[in-house]
């Protein structure tokens, strides 16, 4: 049933819902907010539906309007002084069984979570996955140091084995750059509809198009250094040097729990820490993030700090490469809070994480708790490593409740990744909760935000229409 509201060309639908005993049984509602980029959470939603929910989709700028668009689907064009209370309206609508979201820390996704535990409703949170390229990362509440992991014990394994998962033979990296030209093309585009959105990056199109120029360039001009010098590590120095895994510089799971630690500091401290305290025959790896590679010239950056430190011939950069190669043949791993830490852990090397990390235990990092300058100056010599026993408790739990087989991006996996999802979410539902249905039948919804009236539209929203 629909109706017109008191703007022109607004359609408001909600469906009927009689307040009799016999009324009809409705279907659980998912709300998805801002996805990965590409058409994943257009996938997840026709996944969803098919698996008997009804999904709205929420836009925050033209990328997402771009691969979600028409029938439920709603754009919001608010600033994010705005998006609480403009959410808490429409929650009081009808309040939906889950919210989704892909990035627990960006500036629309912390409030709507903060909104969702106010009203009891679960979130599902997705990153990318914690063991990439085979897995995504799908947990309920938050990911990271916000992870559900984070709370349970790992003294023993799941009661049921972890299933066998599909290899992912693809090139992610190329398929995730290829859908990211075309959502950042449509959110620069859509920028005069969607006025208030903000995002989660601070960086415009004409300057993410330069730094992402550059770090192809970057790619081609040291591939045959980076090329030598990881052959030259693992086969003349192996078991003989550090690796440091440095982190894309704005992360947000960097800024947010990283507890003030930057790129630049930790290369600082690294290096400084390390010539004072390291056995003179080590060798340190300084190993930049291949998407902050044209961002950030972190190459001269750590030469000229092991020159200050008087190490230049011990200390190495290589800004591409498999890490976890260089882990494999290393003394250990240093990081802020960087998943190449569950690297470290699969293989059995000592690791230090100085900010707020995923796998913060005591079993997984003994002696740890100091962390900071003081765990790090103790850290090359003393090399602690994890219970092994707990690590793979931990991996167990990880897979269990934490990963999906699958990808964001890869359009042949697609489909299966999001029905793995949507039973994920579908086990979840507690059957007993009858869904809350607030809204009177045929009238409009006003979500007030500001000193203006939001306008409301579940179907469709063919072009994007700003709320003002």
């Amino acid at each position: 049933m629909g109706t017109k509201s008191d703007q022109p060309d607004v359609v408001v639908e909600f469906p009927f819902v009689p307040r009799e005993a016999s009324r009809p049984q409705v279907k659980p509602l998912v709300i998805l907010l801002q996805g990965p980029v590409g058409p994943f959470f257009k996938v997840l939603a026709s996944t969803l539906k098919a698996a008997g929910f009804d999904v709205l989709k929420i836009n925050f700028n033209g990328g997402d309007w771009l691969y979600s668009s028409g029938q439920d689907t709603l754009n919001f064009c608010g600033s994010t002084a705005d998006w609480a209370s403009w959410l808490e309206s429409l929650l009081e609508g009808r309040r939906p069984h889950a919210i989704a979201l892909f990035g627990d820390s960006r500036p629309y996704h912390k409030q709507a979570i903060g909104v969702a535990q106010r009203n009891g409703i679960r979130v599902l949170a997705f990153e990318e996955g914690y063991l990439r390229p085979d897995f995504i990362t799908c947990e309920w509440g938050g990911n990271n140091a916000l992870s559900p992991l984070r709370g349970q014990p790992l003294t023993q394994l799941p009661a049921e084995p972890v299933e066998t998962f599909q290899p992912i033979k693809a090139n992610l990296f190329r398929a995730m750059a290829g859908l990211a030209i075309g959502y950042y093309l449509a959110a620069a585009a859509g920028a005069v509809f969607f006025q208030g959105n903000l995002r989660h990056r601070k960086r415009s199109l004409w300057s993410e198009s330069v730094l992402w120029t550059r770090n192809y360039y970057r790619k081609l001009r040291y591939y045959a250094a980076n090329s030598r010098s990881m052959l030259d590590l693992i086969e003349n120095y192996e078991a003989r040097y550090f690796v440091v895994a440095l982190q894309v510089h704005d992360d947000q799971q960097l800024l947010r729990h990283g507890k003030g630690w930057t790129m630049e500091r930790l290369i600082i401290e690294s290096i400084s820490s390390f010539r004072r305290h390291a056995d003179p025959e080590h060798h340190l790896v300084i190993k930049v993030h291949p998407m902050d590679r044209g961002h950030k010239s972190y190459r001269s950056f750590v030469r000229d700090q092991a020159k200050l430190s008087d190490c230049g011939d011990r200390v190495h950069v290589i800004d591409d490469g498999s890490i976890g190669l260089l882990i494999r043949h290393s003394l250990g791993l240093v990081t802020v809070n960087s998943t190449s830490g569950l690297l470290a852990l699969n293989h059995n090397k000592p690791l230090i994480a100085l900010g707020d990390a995923l796998y913060n235990y005591p079993a997984l990092l003994p002696d740890n708790g100091c962390a900071g300058r003081a765990g790090l100056d103790q850290f090359w010599r003393a090399r602690p490593s994890a219970v092994p026993e707990a690590v793979e408790a931990f991996k167990a739990r990880m897979r269990e409740s934490s990963l999906v087989n699958g990808s964001f991006y890869i359009r042949g996996v697609m489909e299966e990744t999001c029905r793995r999802i949507a039973k994920r979410i579908q086990e979840a539902r507690d059957v007993r909760e009858a869904p809350s249905i607030n809204v009177k039948p045929a009238l409009p919804v006003p979500l007030h935000y500001g000193t203006s009236t939001a306008r409301l539209s579940l179907v469709p929203a063919d072009k994007p229409e700003r709320f003002s």
